[in-house]
């Protein structure tokens, strides 16, 4: 048999790691392998190696399917129909919400898949402004809006800086876990740590800030400060009290580039050291420790992810270590943290608050364009009150990823119309009238969209789709521009799905045929000069970094976090605090349905527990147990931890039943831990419309 190497990348996280395909003279893709000739380097681990499992396996949709029971039974009961039928009734149902409800009627929830598709991700935009709908929600809101609205308010532009990791003096790495899911809005190549043991070899340092000591954390990598859960912004503000005590800000730079620096450092100096120690379990004299090293280094940053950001306050944690990177002269300088330049290395400005939608619940903000949409937490609100009456899920299964499956799933029953585009037919895919067949990753031509603006070499690289979509799987963007054209909203002419991407390209003097005819079909740019973030980033009026933006009073973050800070204080000394663990094992709710990593232990996510607080709730290995909290209950086994510090407990999520169609997952569901996950609108963080799924209390009981 005559095989055939296809070189290609990998979609499932920002490092979009080379790749290289083996294709059977059938035309059936073998095996997949690193590439480790592409020019910019990077090696693919085991979950992109994995993804041909997804590819091949059993249960992936080929055909357009109808429901033909009611949305309340438990497992749905669907028939194969054609593209031609199944496009033209969505859209002639779509058609009649909107006429008699309005545009509004309709929502749009995207996944995280689609972000890692270059051309869903700018027509599903597309589709949205043709349906003219502002009820859009992604799981922006559930990893990592704070980030782009912190970096909107303090630049006036979506600038979310990153580390210099190969000259960095010291890096501060918050709420993260590279070795196990790499780095989140920064697309440095997968080299399993080893860049981190770099940093450590020449003399430099890097510090983890976790509750739990994560696989990243070695002695070849740096030490871990064990912080309480959701307590990183208490942390944050006394290690810029403590900068500003030892006169580590630089004056002279923010006299030239910041403005509202004297109330920031008024609003740190209601949290020194001493103040915060007991919330925060890191002592004062580790506090300080920090800030002396910080401002020893030459070339010093700090990283945050989403274990920051998905604590109530991650817009705040975001803003403080964006700040203190500045203050201290760190910011566009070799070593700190600065902006790549890359594709279409344009920077719009962008308007944080004050964009809002009426509905029934009042007015929602949200921010434009894109970083934070409507929460997802006010969606079944929104669908019980009549707001809602159809929702569009791009690539998402919000029943599993998003916090109180319950209470969504009774409101997802009494929609008129779901409709899912997606390869496997998921939790929300089973209880949707329509359930569509996208191509995966390897079906499809591509470009790392998504990295541009994050990656330490900058690069485009085009691929090839590996092999020709099988059965009837379709592009996602040529499904929704179908639609369109069936409801008279989409004029037609777009037939490779390119144009927009194009326009992108262009800018740049490069297009999809250019990058085709380049070596490695791949544009390495030269990269920027640090310093130029000042130049290219900041796009308020004056031209300065708003050190203290009124953004933050306006919604009650600032009033807010002396709130939260006094029940931390009185809360009771054995509470425990739920948070989301990265494992090898799962990434998201994708790998849920791949038989290796669901086997033996697998097969469930304990409730990881440390050592200390297992012995004082009389708690055993393998123990069952219950936990629960005001917004839920699960149960799941015991799994003691010495890695965790007290107080922390912590569980993988992805897992969950309700996937009739996906047999191993249903096989081996796990807990869902997302049903503990607070979901009233209370809950909402201001201003990046964040969910709290990090950091939250629970409690834990045996099952006798």
């Amino acid at each position: 048999m005559i095989e055939k190497q296809v070189r290609t990348f990998c979609r499932i996280c920002e490092p979009a790691c080379p790749m290289r395909a083996t294709v059977g003279e059938d035309g059936i893709i073998q095996s997949l392998q690193p590439d480790l000739d592409h020019p910019v380097g990077g090696v693919a681990c085991h979950k992109g190696l994995s993804y041909i499992d997804l590819h091949h396996h059993e249960d992936r949709l080929n055909y357009p399917a109808k429901r033909l029971n009611p949305k309340s039974e438990a497992v749905g009961n669907f028939e194969n129909i054609d593209w031609t039928e199944a496009t033209q009734e969505i859209a002639d149902r779509l058609t009649r919400i909107i006429n008699e409800h309005g545009p509004n009627a309709v929502a749009i929830y995207s996944g995280n898949p689609g972000v890692f598709n270059s051309r869903a991700l700018v027509y599903g935009g597309a589709f949205t402004q043709m349906l003219g709908t502002q009820m859009v929600f992604t799981a922006n809101t559930q990893d990592m809006a704070n980030r782009m609205v912190a970096a909107g308010a303090m630049y006036g532009t979506l600038s979310v800086m990153t580390p210099d990791l190969p000259n960095t003096g010291y890096l501060l790495c918050m709420g993260a876990n590279p070795r196990v899911s790499k780095w989140t809005v920064f697309s440095s190549p997968n080299d399993s740590g080893k860049s981190m043991e770099a940093i450590k070899k020449r003399g430099a340092k890097i510090c983890f800030i976790n509750p739990r000591k994560t696989e990243s954390s070695t002695p070849e990598t740096g030490e871990t400060l064990l912080i309480k859960p959701g307590t990183d912004v208490y942390f944050l503000a006394a290690l810029l009290n403590e900068i500003v005590r030892i006169d580590g800000l630089d004056a002279s730079i923010i006299e030239q580039w910041g403005k509202g620096i004297k109330p920031a450092l008024e609003f740190a100096a209601k949290y020194p050291a001493e103040r915060v120690g007991d919330v925060t379990g890191i002592s004062p004299e580790e506090i300080r420790a920090v800030a002396h090293s910080f401002c020893a280094a030459n070339g010093a940053g700090i990283y945050i992810s989403v274990g920051v950001n998905q604590g109530r306050q991650g817009v705040l944690a975001a803003w403080l270590a964006d700040l203190i990177v500045f203050a201290t002269g760190n910011l566009g300088k070799k070593g700190g943290m600065y902006k790549p330049t890359g594709l279409a290395d344009m920077h719009p400005p962008v308007r944080i608050g004050g964009i809002a939608v009426d509905t029934s619940l009042g007015k929602l903000n949200y921010t434009a364009p894109g970083p934070a949409p409507l929460p997802t937490v006010a969606l079944p609100e929104l669908i019980e009150a009549g707001d809602i009456k159809a929702l569009i899920n791009l690539s998402g299964n919000p029943l599993l990823s998003a916090g109180g499956e319950q209470k969504l799933r009774a409101a997802i029953g009494k929609l008129d119309l779901l409709v899912s585009l997606d390869i496997q037919r998921n939790s929300t895919a089973d209880m949707s009238d329509f359930v569509l067949p996208a191509t995966d990753f390897l079906e499809r031509a591509d470009i790392n969209l998504i990295s541009k603006g994050g990656q330490p070499t900058p690069y485009v690289h085009y691929t090839d789709a590996v092999v020709e979509p099988r059965f009837e799987r379709r592009h996602d963007w040529r499904v929704l521009l179908d639609i369109a054209e069936k409801m008279g909203r989409y004029p037609g002419g777009e037939t490779d799905g390119w144009m927009i991407i194009n326009q992108i390209l262009g800018v740049d003097k490069l297009s999809i045929d250019k990058l085709k005819s380049l070596p490695d079909q791949t544009k390495v740019y030269e990269k920027s000069d640090y310093a130029d973030v000042y130049q290219k980033c900041l796009k308020h009026e004056d031209g300065r970094i708003d050190c203290y933006p009124s953004q933050f009073v306006e919604s009650g973050l600032i009033e807010r976090c002396e709130t939260i800070f006094s029940e931390l204080q009185n809360e009771a000394p054995n509470t425990l605090k739920m948070t989301s663990m990265r494992t090898p094992h799962m990434h998201n709710t994708w790998f849920a349905n791949v038989q290796k990593f669901r086997r033996g232990g697998l097969s469930v996510n304990p409730l990881h527990i440390s050592k200390e607080d297992a012995f004082d709730l009389s708690l055993t290995e393998g123990e069952e147990v219950r936990v629960f909290n005001r917004y839920g209950s699960i149960k799941t086994r015991i799994r003691i931890d010495e890695s965790l510090r007290s107080g922390a407990v912590a569980m993988a999520h992805g897992y969950g039943k309700g996937r009739a169609a996906m047999r191993v997952a249903e096989a081996n569901p796990g807990a869902n831990a997302n049903q503990l996950v607070p979901n009233t609108m209370d809950t909402i963080e201001p201003l990046s419309n964040m969910s709290w799924i990090g950091a939250y209390p629970v409690q834990v009981e045996k099952l006798n």
